[in-house]
Formats: structure tokens, C-alpha cells, sequence
């Protein structure tokens, strides 16, 4: 045992120290293993506090980690989601709506700007004056089922290749017995040998064309 005065190393049953003869008394024996025991009690104990408390430390490092992906997580889907599917279905509903209420609140407008586009030219026949200077006429034949439909006509009429009129677009409309009846602007100086036909819808889309080939005399020629 440690002498209490001189911190000297003695026997445990000597009564004295050997250094210096202070009394070793029971009461210092017991007080410095109570010390010792005391210290050693501590000093674990310490150490397991420590232990503990680096575990929790982890665990709410792990924890609030874990909260805050949750929570990024589910914030990014309800935005996001939520942002891009609503604005789409609003949209398809409104195109829906619109295109229901032009079919069934306005079908005799839509007819009306509709034109119509399958007319053919089937037939007719020219007619020119006993003169040169006389006009030319055109009769063209494009059926009785299209009776009142408005259209625009433009023939261009040329002699060995040269042309003798501009070809003006001449609005006409279709008798009940499927003729337009186009007359030529001016007279010309010469028959015309070639002429070539244009039909066009009311809203100038081209629907049928034709060329024919026409004897430079007077008289009615057929095609």
C-alpha cells in the first residue's frame, strides 16, 4: 500500500511506512481502495456513457437522413404530377367541347364554306362566228347533280402556239342542265386552234383541267 504521507510503496499488513514511520492505518488502506475502486467504476462508466452516446448520435443521423428523402421525395411527385397531368386533361376536355358544339349548333355553316371539289369536266362543244372577229363560245359539260354551284372558269385560247387571249378567271354558276356557258371576252384575229379548260372551286382550288384540240374555222366543234 502507498504511504498516505510520503506516497511510498509498502507491504499491505505493515502498520508503518518505511520511509518516513507514519501509521498505516486500516482507515488509509480502506480509503485508497475505495479511491481505486471508486475511479475504476468511473472511468468504465465514462466510457460506456460515451459509447451511448456516439449510438444515438448515428441513429438520428440515420433518421433525419431517411425523413428528409421521404420528404423531397414526395414533395418532387405531388408537384410535379400533379402540374402535368391537370393543365392535360383541362385541355382535351375544352378541344372536345369545341369540336361537339361546331357539329351539332352550326352543320348548315360548315356545309356552306365546305366546296366542293370532286367536279369533273365531262363534255361540252366551242362555237365560233362565221368571222374571225367574232367571239368564241364555250359550253361545258360538268353533270345536272351539280346544278347551282358557283364556280370559276378560265380558258386560254391560242393559234399555232401563240396565245390569243389572257385567260381570265370567269366566275359562272351551274345551269340545271349541267352547262357553264362561258363567252370570250374579246374577239379575235385568227380561230383559235387549241384551247385549254380550268375549273375552279368558288375559293380558286383547282378541280379539273382539259385540253382540246380545235379545227381553225367557224362552226361548233364537240369534245
Amino acid at each position: 500500500m502507498k504511504c498516505p504521507n510520503c506516497q511510498s510503496e509498502n507491504s499491505d499488513t505493515a502498520k508503518f511506512c518505511k520511509k518516513c514511520g507514519t501509521a498505516l492505518s486500516k482507515k488509509s488502506i480502506n480509503h485508497e481502495e475505495m479511491i481505486n475502486s471508486m475511479g475504476g467504476k468511473e472511468k468504465s462508466g465514462d466510457n460506456n456513457t460515451k459509447m451511448i452516446i456516439i449510438a444515438l448520435a448515428i441513429v438520428a443521423v440515420v433518421l433525419a437522413g431517411t425523413f428528409a428523402y421521404m420528404f423531397m421525395s414526395g414533395d418532387s411527385n405531388t408537384s410535379g404530377g400533379a402540374t402535368s397531368i391537370a393543365p392535360a386533361a383541362k385541355n382535351t376536355t375544352k378541344v372536345n367541347d369545341n369540336s361537339e358544339k361546331t357539329a351539332t349548333t352550326s352543320p348548315e355553316k360548315t356545309a356552306q364554306s365546305t366546296p366542293k371539289t370532286s367536279m369533273s369536266i365531262l363534255g361540252g362543244s366551242f362555237s365560233t362566228g362565221s368571222a374571225d372577229a367574232d367571239k368564241t363560245y364555250a359550253q361545258i359539260y360538268v353533270g345536272k347533280e351539280n346544278a347551282g354551284t358557283d364556280v370559276i372558269v378560265q380558258i386560254f385560247y391560242s393559234r399555232d402556239g401563240n396565245s390569243l387571249n389572257n385567260g381570265n378567271m370567269v366566275p359562272a354558276t351551274v345551269h340545271s342542265d349541267g352547262y357553264l356557258y362561258i363567252t370570250s371576252a374579246d374577239a379575235y384575229l385568227y380561230y383559235p386552234d387549241y384551247a385549254t379548260i380550268k375549273l375552279y372551286d368558288s375559293n380558286s382550288n383547282l378541280m379539273d383541267t382539259q385540253s382540246v384540240s380545235l379545227s381553225p374555222t367557224s362552226g361548233t366543234q364537240t369534245f
